[in-house]
């Protein structure tokens, strides 16, 4: 399960949030990410186990 990693200033600052996927891989989105294409990437990114 993917889980938003802690705010940091510089993310913070320019609207964007830090996705890390259970095994490590990391994905950085703006605010105004589509949900939908977010949860495909992250879905194929687990599978690269």
């Amino acid at each position: 399960m993917p889980v938003v990693a802690p705010a940091n200033s510089s993310t913070t600052q320019s609207g964007l949030m830090e996705v890390v996927s259970a095994n490590g891989r990391r994905v950085i989105v703006g605010r105004d990410v589509d949900v939908e294409a977010l949860l495909r990437i992250l879905r194929g990114l687990e599978a690269l186990r």
